[in-house]
């Protein structure tokens, strides 16, 4: 059992060395040793502050401005606890940490570190189990008040931590423990004026990040830390200009560096618009008028509404809206068939097609000038009902009796010889139309 358990440890051993070695060359890599790694809080768990977060960044530069753990706060004396089981490298005086406790824990192939102790309660060579009493809180060192400086790394270098380091809050899960903001901010950066464009938008994922990348509260590393995103992880980009992006992330919306972000693909189109045809200069009533179109969006469209309105495109004419929630409008439903270009009158218009997304943003889909022309006369057709039957007969004889008086339109309908009168020979080539359409031979 012990052979195998051996083995076993050697393997999982050997797989941390694969993930963390390129992690130490500088390459892109993520480690993901830790994944789900259960630990003990290293303090009471009445102290959950954290005052200094990690910065990736110590990966990149290895000096000691990148904060290479977290800080929490404590009370002078209180006990530090061993997170996970492991064997004591050292526990001694180490310049700026101060008294400085560091475990070996092999499963992992990574070490722990404890700095600032007020005293250690351990000696090199000391097996330990997680929850055991190690040291006490304090503030020896290089440290402006009592607290425990917590780090984990996957080397050491003369005894003393070196590259790569992982974040605490990020490769170990804390049962029963929640980890309290030191600053309480909001979730959503104000928007700073900037020249960021939507030319960046899209899906991304971190770039060369071993454990994650800040989300900051403007265009700075010396902005503060809104949140975090893990090494790996997809993160939304709306805008950006090349050096910082505007991400949002688990809700968390702020601005990230774009020197840590690589674009996996686009958004995904949030609507598909279609239509038969499309849109004319000119037309004449009742002529068909419709669009085609695509729209891309990162949130659902929630409407889609639009019409005909005078040539300023102000005033509305003929108005409709589709249905929302929907995933795809087919204008020669949801609008053509609402809209009733023959019931316009001469004229030059403007045909517009918008979208809005839940957040209010709008869409232009199609704005088109167009113009109604005079309709066509129907040969015949005195009562404009698009045939010619017996009522219009009646019409031109009352006409010709004297009886009534005809519009202008209704006379150049009248005349169906086309000789500019309308008289009793109009009304033979109105009887032999009616005649031939009727199917009949009777008067």
């Amino acid at each position: 059992m012990n052979r195998i358990m051996k083995k076993a440890a050697s393997i999982l051993l050997a797989i941390t060395m694969i993930f963390a070695v390129p992690a130490c060359l500088g390459l892109s890599t993520v480690s993901h040793a830790a994944e789900a790694a259960s630990a003990v809080w290293p303090t009471d768990k009445a102290f959950q502050k954290i005052t200094t977060y990690f910065d990736a960044q110590r990966n990149v530069s290895d000096a000691s401005g990148y904060h290479n753990g977290i800080d929490i706060e404590a009370d002078y004396g209180t006990s530090i606890y061993a997170v996970r089981p492991g064997t004591c490298i050292s526990a001694d005086w180490k310049d700026a940490y101060g008294n400085m406790i560091i475990l070996y824990h092999a499963d992992l192939g990574v070490y722990t570190f404890y700095a600032h102790c007020a005293s250690v309660s351990i000696a090199a060579g000391a097996e330990v189990s997680g929850g055991d009493v190690i040291g006490q809180v304090g503030s020896t060192g290089q440290s402006s008040g009592n607290h425990l400086h917590f780090g984990i790394c996957d080397a050491l270098l003369n005894g003393w931590p070196r590259t790569t380091y992982y974040d605490p809050l990020t490769y170990f899960t804390y049962d029963g423990t929640s980890i309290a903001s030191p600053n309480p901010v909001s979730l959503t950066a104000e928007e700073p004026a900037c020249g960021c464009t939507e030319d960046y938008a899209g899906i991304y994922t971190t770039k060369g990040v071993v454990t994650f990348l800040y989300i900051r509260a403007g265009h700075s590393a010396d902005t503060s830390a809104l949140g975090q995103i893990p090494a790996g992880s997809e993160v939304k980009v709306t805008k950006g200009d090349g050096k910082w992006a505007h991400v949002e992330f688990n809700g968390i919306k702020g601005y990230s560096s774009m020197d840590y972000l690589e674009k996996v693909r686009d958004f995904e189109s949030g609507m598909t618009i279609s239509g038969e045809t499309a849109p004319k200069d000119t037309l004449t009533a009742g002529s068909p008028f419709k669009v085609k179109g695509v729209i891309s969006s990162n949130l659902p469209i929630k409407k889609v509404s639009g019409g005909v309105y005078s040539k300023d495109g102000k005033t509305a004419v003929i108005t409709a809206e589709a249905a929302p929630d929907a995933a795809t409008y087919d204008l020669s439903t949801e609008f053509d068939k609402q809209i009733t270009f023959d019931k316009l009158a001469e004229g030059s218009y403007t045909y517009r097609i918008e979208a809005e997304d839940s957040s209010g943003k709008s869409y232009k889909l199609v704005e088109s000038s167009f113009t109604v022309g005079k309709k066509p006369v129907s040969s015949g057709d005195l009562n404009g009902d698009d045939k010619v039957t017996i009522s219009d007969a009646v019409m031109m004889q009352n006409y010709l009796l004297g009886g009534t008086s005809i519009t202008k339109e209704q006379y150049e309908a009248a005349d169906m010889n086309s000789d500019k009168s309308v008289d009793t020979f109009d009304m033979i080539v109105m009887r032999k139309k009616i005649v031939e359409n009727s199917g009949t031979a009777t008067w």
